[in-house]
């Protein structure tokens, strides 16, 4: 019962909220003050009054019946929460979870992994037309403008504000991928960047020092060519994954969608086939086309497999799999930042990653419930475990002098680089406007546009098309989604 004042105080706020929003009135139907501890008081006392008109010896017996409606009331509330961590990383979100129900006695959070983050994305879609969404999903970066869209989400910014819950404990770039004009809608949890694990022997034995961090594409395609020669058959690998593209061209300081990226309104058209967006595209199927990296196609598992078998030098990855990698290589993984294309400079990179959006249940012990939980799973604790045990980096900026960490980090300076990586994107430019293109590409259809671009690789490796026609081609189909999209909103 050690958070029990604590959710009936979060009650009370969603009751202040649906008020100033008039959203549905469900109020009277949880009857919150009835969970109330002082409720139980008054309760004990009526057998007193009854056996006092009556037979004082029956008062032990009617005691118990008295007890029962108190004890009903202390029913947990039950909530949901679906997510799309397998593996190694959805142990440590159980155990997070079970951390949680551990630590009070009024809410029952009850996971369900619904596979990757495409699987959880259309199962909420599904869920949305059967009525059986849940309290809380993990959602990913491209859905963002999807839940900004369905009107069913209860925003973060709005619970914040009633709870005095202070939004600038959270790193800036994540706080502001996340955000409308109004503030967070979702609440920060698992934040990733790519970068560039690379096998430290095979490294030196090519005779190559510490890479540049901000290095370009000829300074990476030296690297191979020098890794190559040293007798390794392939030098990188990566899948023809969308997220590499995205990365690399906001990395270059190009934009994804018009509108600034869809910051600052409704995306219309996609742009990356212009300008950067060649260049980018390029360079990737060009390490396969050129011998530089095995065609595995749009895969994770294959390609993680084949660095870890010591087939290639180089792989592109999520920061998340720091802790996988680590534990499964046997030999020494370092890592690097992304490179960016030779006609820029580096911009930095867009916040990857998921996070934890609150539905609107109509029930105000429910949401509550729910917000009580988001909040846990971003306080300092969690965030620690979290990061230390997969290599999502911690979404604090508090957590920058917390001692156990700057140990670990000394110890597994891996987990350091994406962090290093972020901190040192350019979000704004030289006249100190906001930089769109590592804020990130923000429409409705990004998951299914993001299929465009996968497609594309094997427009030009099988098909022969050039990278522009391939992107031009891609280009062409989201701008239709685009369309079909916005038109619900016109």
């Amino acid at each position: 019962m050690k958070h029990y004042w604590k959710v009936v105080s979060i009650l009370l706020i969603f009751g202040l909220l649906l008020a100033a929003c008039g959203g549905t009135e469900q109020a009277p139907v949880e009857e919150a003050p009835a969970e109330e501890a002082p409720a139980e008081e008054p309760a004990a006392e009526e057998p007193a009054e009854e056996p006092a008109a009556e037979e004082p010896a029956e008062e032990p017996a009617e005691e118990p019946a008295a007890e029962e409606p108190a004890e009903e009331a202390m029913e947990p509330v039950t909530i949901e929460f679906w997510h799309a961590m397998g593996g190694d990383l959805g142990e440590v979100v159980d155990e997070l979870a079970a951390r949680y129900n551990d630590s009070q006695d009024d809410v029952q959070v009850n996971v369900t992994f619904q596979g990757s983050y495409d699987d959880t994305y259309n199962a909420l879609l599904a869920a949305f037309d059967a009525g059986t969404e849940p309290n809380i999903t993990q959602n990913f970066d491209l859905a963002s403008q999807t839940m900004l869209d369905t009107g069913r989400l209860i925003p973060a910014h709005q619970l914040m504000a009633a709870d005095n819950y202070d939004d600038s404990v959270f790193v800036p770039a994540v706080r502001d991928y996340y955000s409308d004009d109004e503030g967070m809608v979702a609440m920060a949890f698992n934040s990733s960047t790519p970068i560039v694990y690379y096998n430290a022997e095979m490294w030196e034995a090519a005779g190559l020092g510490e890479p540049n961090p901000e290095w370009t594409f000829s300074e990476f395609l030296e690297a191979c060519d020098a890794i190559q020669e040293s007798g390794v058959e392939f030098c990188v690998t990566l899948g023809h994954v969308g997220w590499y593209f995205e990365q690399i061209l906001a990395n270059s300081g190009g934009l994804y969608f018009d509108n600034d990226n869809g910051r600052t309104g409704r995306a219309t058209a996609a742009v990356f086939n212009e300008g950067q967006g060649v260049e980018v595209f390029t360079f990737l199927t060009d390490l396969f086309a050129n011998g530089y990296a095995p065609n595995l196609g749009s895969t994770w598992t294959d390609t993680d497999a084949a660095f870890l078998a010591g087939q290639t030098a180089m792989v592109f990855d999520s920061t998340a799999g720091a802790r996988g990698f680590q534990d499964a290589a046997e030999f020494e993984i370092k890592t690097n930042y992304i490179p960016h294309s030779d006609s820029s400079d580096r911009n930095g990179v867009v916040i990857g990653g998921a996070a934890l959006w609150l539905l609107d249940s109509s029930d105000q012990a429910e949401n509550a419930a729910a917000w009580d939980f988001m909040k846990f799973m971003a306080e300092e604790d969690q965030q620690v475990t979290w990061h230390t045990g997969t290599g999502y980096f911690p979404v604090r900026v508090d957590l920058d002098d917390n001692a156990d960490l700057n140990t670990f980090w000394e110890e597994n300076p891996n987990f350091r680089t994406a962090i290093e990586q972020l901190a040192t994107t350019n979000t704004t430019t030289g006249d100190g406007s906001p930089n769109y293109a590592v804020l990130g590409g923000r429409a409705g259809p990004f998951p299914a546009i993001r299929q465009f671009t996968v497609d594309a690789y094997s427009r030009v490796l099988d098909d022969g098309m050039s990278a522009q026609e391939a992107l031009d081609e891609a280009v062409e189909k989201a701008n239709q989604e685009l369309s079909d999209y916005n038109a619900f909103f016109e």
